[in-house]
C-alpha cells in the first residue's frame, strides 16, 4: 500500500472532537499525517498541533492527497481546489457540538457527490483513506464544478449569524452580555471546570445545573462564598489567594468572567490558570475594554476620586458597609479588587492576546459587547434593587448592537 499525505482538521470551535482524532491514529503508522487536533483530548503517535494559521491550513490542504475534516467550512474550502474531502459530522448527542447543524449539512451534502461521509465509531476510516484517491478521481468526473462565490451574500449572511445565541441558553435575556456568550463556550463541554471568581454565582449555578460539567466555584471574596453556599450547600467551593490550591493540570476548562482585572497580578494569575489547566485545555476570558468611554468605569472611582466615592457609596449602601468593603483589608481586598492592585485594567485587545500569548496560552475566538453600557451600569449600580430591572432592557439592546466595551476571548493552554 502506497503512503499518502493525509492532513486531519477539526476546525476552531471549542468542543473536543476525540472520536476522531482517536480513529485517526491507526492511519500514522501507514501514512505520513499531520492532524489539527483543536480541544481534543486523545493524543495521537504522530505529528500535530492543536491549532494552526489560515496560510499552513490552505498550504496542507492544497498538498495532501486525502483531506480528512469534520462536517464544516473546510468541506467547502477543500471541494474549491478541486478535491473530495472525508468529512466526519460532530454530533451533539456525543457532547461534539451544541446542536446537530453539521449532521444536517452532510446529510444534504454528501447526494451530490463532492465528499465522502462516514458516520458512527469511524471503524473503515482506515480503507477509506486507502481507496480515496482513485474514489476522488470518480466522483469528480461525475460532478460539476462549484459555482462561484457570492461574496456579497457571504458577506451578509456572516453578519447576520454573527452574535446568535441559542434560544435554549439561559442568559439570553440577561442585560449582562458576557454571559450568553460563555455560557455557548461550554455548553457541551464535558470534565472538571473552575469557574474562577465566582461574584453573586449566577453563572456558576446555570453551568453545575445545566451542563455535565463537573464545576468547582472559587472565590478570594469570602461573604460570597459563604452566600453561595448556603444556597447551595452541595456546591463545591474553594477561597483561593494569589496561588491556587489545585494540582497540576487538574481542570479541563476555566472560566474567568471579568476577573482578571481584579486580581493582584494579572500575569501571575494566568500563570496559575495555565498551571491547573491540562495541555489543550481551554480558558474562557472577559474582561472590560479599552474604548471611548472607559474613563467612566465606576471601579476607579475608589482609586481616582476617593473621597466622592466614599460620599456616594455611604449615601447609598451606608457607612458601616463602605468601612467593610473598602476600608477593611483583613481579607486583602477593596471592594471585589485586590488591595495592591492600582488600576481596575480596560485593556487593549492587542495588548491581552500578548498576555495570554507570554502565559503560554494560544488565543482562539474573540469577540464582544456594549458601547454605552457605563451609561447604564453606573445609575443601575446606585439605584434601589426594584428599580434595576428598567435598565435591562436597554443594556441587552446595547450588548447586541456594539462590541466595543467588553472584550471576549476563548484560548487553549499550548
Amino acid at each position: 500500500m502506497s503512503r499518502l499525505n493525509v492532513f486531519v482538521t477539526v476546525g476552531m470551535g471549542p468542543w473536543p472532537f476525540d472520536r476522531l482524532i482517536a480513529a485517526c491514529t491507526a492511519l500514522c503508522a501507514d501514512h505520513d499525517v499531520f492532524i489539527q487536533t483543536g480541544t481534543s483530548t486523545v493524543v495521537p503517535p504522530c505529528e500535530h498541533a492543536p491549532f494552526i494559521g489560515y496560510e499552513e491550513t490552505v498550504r496542507r490542504l492544497a498538498s495532501a492527497d486525502v483531506v480528512i475534516t469534520h462536517a464544516g467550512n473546510t468541506v467547502r474550502l477543500v471541494q474549491r481546489m478541486g478535491k473530495v474531502p472525508i468529512a466526519i459530522a460532530r454530533e451533539a448527542a456525543r457532547g461534539e457540538m451544541r446542536n446537530d447543524h453539521q449532521v444536517e449539512y452532510l446529510v444534504a451534502e454528501e447526494p451530490r457527490g463532492t465528499v465522502v461521509a462516514l458516520w458512527g465509531a469511524l471503524s473503515d476510516l482506515s480503507e477509506r483513506v486507502r481507496v480515496h484517491p482513485e474514489r476522488s478521481v470518480q466522483l469528480l468526473a461525475a460532478t460539476k464544478p462549484l459555482a462561484d462565490v457570492n461574496e456579497a451574500a457571504l458577506e451578509d449572511l456572516m453578519d447576520a449569524t454573527v452574535g446568535v445565541v441559542a434560544s435554549d441558553n439561559p442568559f439570553r435575556k440577561h442585560p449582562t452580555a458576557r454571559y450568553a456568550w460563555a455560557f455557548e463556550q461550554l455548553r457541551s463541554r464535558t470534565g472538571r471546570h473552575l469557574d474562577l471568581g465566582i461574584g453573586d454565582g449566577t453563572f456558576l449555578s446555570a453551568l453545575t445545573d445545566r451542563t455535565a460539567l463537573q464545576v468547582v466555584g472559587a472565590d478570594p471574596h469570602p461573604g460570597y462564598l459563604t452566600s453561595i453556599g448556603a444556597e447551595r450547600p452541595g456546591q463545591r467551593l474553594v477561597r483561593v489567594g494569589e496561588e491556587l490550591p489545585f494540582a497540576d493540570e487538574s481542570f479541563d476548562s476555566v472560566t474567568m468572567l471579568d476577573v482578571i482585572e481584579h486580581t493582584r497580578s494579572d500575569q501571575a494569575t494566568l500563570s496559575q490558570v495555565r498551571r491547573v489547566l491540562r495541555p489543550g485545555g481551554l480558558l474562557v476570558l472577559t474582561v472590560p475594554a479599552r474604548h471611548v468611554f472607559s474613563f467612566l468605569d465606576p471601579d476607579n472611582a475608589k482609586l481616582r476620586l476617593p473621597r466622592l466615592h466614599r460620599a456616594v457609596y455611604a449615601a447609598r449602601f451606608g457607612r458601616e458597609v463602605y468601612r467593610q468593603r473598602f476600608e477593611d483589608s483583613s481579607d486583602g481586598l477593596r471592594g471585589d479588587m485586590a488591595w495592591e492592585r492600582s488600576e481596575h485594567t480596560n485593556y487593549r485587545a492587542e495588548d491581552l492576546l500578548e498576555l495570554l500569548g507570554q502565559a503560554g496560552f494560544q488565543p482562539q475566538s474573540r469577540d464582544g459587547a456594549n458601547l454605552f453600557w457605563r451609561f447604564l451600569q453606573i445609575p443601575a449600580l446606585l439605584a434601589p434593587q426594584r428599580a434595576r430591572a428598567l435598565f435591562d432592557a436597554p443594556l441587552r439592546v446595547d450588548g447586541s448592537l456594539f462590541r466595543s466595551a467588553n472584550l471576549f476571548l476563548t484560548a487553549i493552554r499550548v
